[in-house]
């Protein structure tokens, strides 16, 4: 859950200090890091209610589906200015990329899905995560927000550094053998 106090309607999203005061202006920041990356992104004008397109996520895991849901999804908000609280936008999306909206759709409405993604949020609260997009590394070092390759690698360097010898076996670093 992105943010779990917006209302179902979505909020008005308000600018923050540094970003750009008009339509769809990112920070200089981001907007670089976007464009080193080669991806559109244009801050919509509403911060959506993001529960529903989470659970169609979860749902699109089943049928390996989550990562193309997920790009069309991406592309649909920060591309296209979309609104993915919408069960109409969804549906497209869904649809767009394979998945049944018409076995998805009772499970939004009945919000099966919800206790997973509240659990996931915990989760994420209890790791210390703070931002978005948050990531774990090796489950030791997080960070939350755009950043460069960089960071990622120096974060894969740092994880594999702190690793202990002895969990270095013949099948890999970090992948344990059975004891015998």
């Amino acid at each position: 859950m992105l943010h779990p106090e917006i209302p179902p309607e979505g909020k008005i999203r308000e600018p923050r200090p540094g970003e750009g005061k008009g339509e769809g202006e990112l920070s200089p920041r981001i907007a670089a890091l976007a464009e080193e990356e080669g991806i559109v992104m244009r801050r919509a004008n509403l911060t959506p209610y993001t529960i529903h397109a989470q659970a169609v996520t979860e749902y699109a895991k089943g049928f390996g589906k989550a990562g193309e849901f997920h790009h069309a999804a991406y592309k649909a908000f920060w591309e296209d200015g979309l609104n993915l609280g919408d069960f109409d936008v969804l549906k497209e999306i869904a649809i767009g990329v394979g998945i049944d909206w018409d076995d998805i759709l009772p499970k939004l409405e009945s919000r099966e899905y919800d206790r997973l993604i509240q659990d996931q949020f915990d989760e994420a609260i209890q790791l210390g995560v703070t931002g978005v997009p948050g990531f774990l590394i090796d489950d030791r070092l997080w960070f939350t927000g755009a950043q460069p390759m960089e960071m990622f690698r120096l974060a894969a360097k740092k994880a594999l550094e702190i690793r202990k010898p002895e969990k270095n076996t013949r099948l890999g670093i970090g992948i344990e053998t059975a004891e015998e």
